[in-house]
Formats: structure tokens, sequence, C-alpha cells
């Protein structure tokens, strides 16, 4: 399968926007835990980060195509301070919009990949279905 930095670049942020939301859950099933501290998940700054450091893939023939490979991968993170006097840190409103955040995150790249397949598909059957 034809794999391109784009392509590889929205499956990183659709496993990265998993991940969060499951981050995200843990913080709102434990917002009465006392001592739990939340934990979040960043890869926009870790994608940026990377975006200008990809790797050259090899070719074997003058007339390959050059291809990129990325290696951002999304960090997860602990927030140590203490908000409460049980020392949990977490705020459910501010988690619940978080959680919303995420879930338009994800739609967003779900329907970008979705649309590239689309139009490869139509570019490999020039428009017939």
């Amino acid at each position: 399968m034809l794999r391109t930095m784009t392509t590889d670049l929205i499956e990183r942020g659709l496993d990265a926007a998993s991940l969060r939301q499951q981050a995200l859950s843990s913080n709102v099933a434990n917002v009465n835990t006392p001592g739990y501290k939340r934990v979040d998940v960043s890869f926009a700054r870790v994608l940026g980060d990377t975006l200008g450091s990809t790797t050259r893939l090899a070719t074997t023939r003058r007339r390959h195509m050059q291809g990129a490979e990325s290696r951002a991968t999304p960090q997860v993170t602990r927030d140590s301070s203490s908000v409460r006097l049980d020392g949990n840190n977490v705020d459910v409103e501010s988690e619940m919009v978080a959680v919303a955040q995420n879930s338009i995150y994800y739609a967003a790249l779900a329907r970008q990949l979705s649309d590239r397949f689309l139009r490869l598909r139509l570019a490999i059957t020039e428009g017939r279905k």
C-alpha cells in the first residue's frame, strides 16, 4: 500500500487522540480518588518538533519517489500539582471539555483519512464505480 507522510501523520494523530481519550477517561473515573494526579497526552507539540526532523527513506533507483518517515510519538504526562486538600488535581468540568475537544479532533482526522482514501479510489478507477 502506498503510504505517504501525510497519511502516516494522520494515523499517528488518530492513535494519539485515542490514547488521550483513555487518559481523559481515567481522569474522570478517578475524580474522587485521593492523591490521584491527572494525566494527559501531548501530541501537537511533539508533532511540531518532529516535522522538521523527518527521516528520508532510502531509494535503490534514481527515479524512485522520495518519501519521508515521521517519528512523532505521543507523550503521556502526569500533572504533579495539587488543587484539593486530598491531593487530587482533577477538575471534572475541564476534563469533560477536553473530552469534547478530543472527540472533535479525532472525528476531523478520521474524515481527512477517509477523504484521502476516497480520492485515491477515484484516481484508480478514474471516477467510475
